[in-house]
C-alpha cells in the first residue's frame, strides 16, 4: 500500500519550519495541513501508548483516547490545555512544544490518490527532500526506524521501541 512518510529527524536537521511545507486542501485555515500530519506523526514516535494509558484517564475533557488499533488520538477541539495529561504520562513524553495544538487535519490527498496512484501530494513536492515520501509499503520495519500511523501513514523515526527492545 502506498503510504505518506515523514522522517522526523530528516525534517528536523533540515531546519525547514512546519508552515514553509505547502498544502493543497482547501479547507486549512493558514496551510496547517503539514503541521497537523507532522502532529500526528511526532505523538505516533514519542508516545509510549501505554495499555493503561494515564494520560487518557487523567483528561477532564476526553480529548484522548485509546483507539480500537490501540494508538492513544488526540482531539485537538476538546483539549481545554490544562496539562492533566502531561502530568499524568509517566513517561515524560507528552509535552506542549512537541504536540502542537492544530484544529485542521490533513486528508492525506486519498482522494487525488484514489484517481491517480502515481500523484505526489503538494506536500512532499515542496517538503526538503527526503522529508516527506511517497512510498509503496507493505510492513514496519523497525530496523530501519518505520512505523505505521494508522492506515495511510508512516513516520520514520528512531524512537523508545528501538531503545526498549520491543521493535
Amino acid at each position: 500500500m502506498k503510504r505518506l512518510v515523514i522522517d522526523i529527524p530528516a525534517l528536523a536537521a533540515s531546519g525547514t519550519p512546519a508552515d514553509a511545507i505547502r498544502c493543497e486542501y482547501l479547507f486549512h485555515r493558514k496551510n496547517a495541513g503539514p503541521n497537523s500530519v507532522i502532529e500526528v506523526a511526532e505523538f505516533a514516535s514519542y508516545c509510549r501508548q501505554c495499555r493503561d494509558a494515564f494520560c487518557v484517564a487523567a483528561c477532564p475533557k476526553e480529548a484522548l483516547e485509546r483507539q480500537e488499533s490501540g494508538l492513544i488520538k488526540r482531539y485537538n477541539m476538546r483539549c481545554v490545555g490544562c496539562k492533566s495529561c502531561v502530568l499524568a504520562c509517566p513517561f515524560g513524553t507528552i509535552f506542549p512544544e512537541v504536540i502542537n495544538y492544530i484544529t485542521a487535519h490533513c486528508d492525506l490527498c486519498l482522494n487525488q490518490l484514489s484517481g491517480d496512484p502515481d500523484y505526489l501530494p503538494l506536500c512532499v513536492r515542496t517538503a526538503p527532500e527526503g522529508t516527506f515520501t511517497m512510498q509503496e509499503i507493505a510492513a514496519e520495519d523497525p530496523g530501519n526506524h518505520l512505523y505505521f500511523v494508522g492506515d495511510h501513514l508512516a513516520v520514520k523515526s528512531p524512537g523508545w521501541r528501538q531503545k526498549e527492545g520491543k521493535a
